[in-house]
């Protein structure tokens, strides 16, 4: 009996970090603002309607219009001008874990299910600064850094702080190259600190997860916040 219940805490651990692991982030190319998903050079195909919000800011801090340009796995973003700044809200659903693996369905849905999670990110990806982005944009839960992530070299600190719903979220648990699991996360004010490990890419994030009364679908509900930016 002990056995079966420690192997399901281990697998719902093992679901709870793959979710996690997933990053969402969007890329300038020549097709224009690619949303993706997955993790380093694994891309993961998705449904465009997991897109559920984009915002676009140029140079000077101006909110510009973007639209959402769903493609069969995936969402481009099309904005007026170039961004230096561009906000998504990326809501996969819910994922449960069973025997036979990961489904993209709800626990109603399922048969033998081990857990079962709804997911949301909000996700700020950086190109230019204005100080008008040390503050925040309004998104349910976001992180907002003290100073320009891109003006950071490797060995450079980048403090930050995490609200949700505009307050400080305390106790979010902190995810960035360099940081060990679960090792480090935002104290009572919402605030934490990052080594910049790596040049290229960096994806910082902070995720809770909190138990789901009311759902019906999921028992669990992650949320993270997550800022990307180039390091030279």
């Amino acid at each position: 009996m002990k056995r079966g219940i420690l192997f399901a805490a281990v697998l719902s651990l093992l679901f709870a970090n793959a979710l996690y692991a997933h990053d969402v982030w969007v890329a300038k190319g020549a097709e224009g603002l690619v949303v993706k998903y997955g993790h380093g050079d694994k891309l993961d195909p998705y449904k465009p309607t997991n897109v559920t919000e984009a915002k676009a800011y140029d140079m000077s801090g101006k909110e510009v219009p973007v639209t959402v340009k769903p493609q069969d796995t995936r969402a481009i973003l099309n904005a007026a001008q170039d961004p230096a700044l561009v906000a998504v809200v990326f809501s996969p659903g819910v994922y449960v874990k069973t025997p036979e693996g990961y489904k993209n369905v709800s626990k109603r849905e399922a048969k033998d299910v081990i857990e079962s999670t709804r997911s949301m990110t909000w996700n700020k990806n950086l190109w230019g600064w204005n100080d008008s982005f040390g503050k925040p944009l309004g998104g349910k839960m976001e992180i907002v850094p003290a100073k320009n992530p891109l003006s950071l070299k490797v060995g450079d600190a980048l403090a930050f702080q995490v609200l949700y719903d505009g307050k400080p979220l305390a106790g979010a648990t902190v995810s960035a190259e360099g940081v060990g699991k679960d090792t480090l996360k935002t104290d009572p004010n919402g605030r934490a600190q990052v080594v910049i490990k790596k040049t290229g890419l960096n994806v910082m994030k902070v995720n809770r997860k909190t138990a789901t009364v009311k759902d019906p679908d999921a028992d669990t509900l992650s949320e993270t916040a997550s800022i990307v930016f180039e390091v030279k």
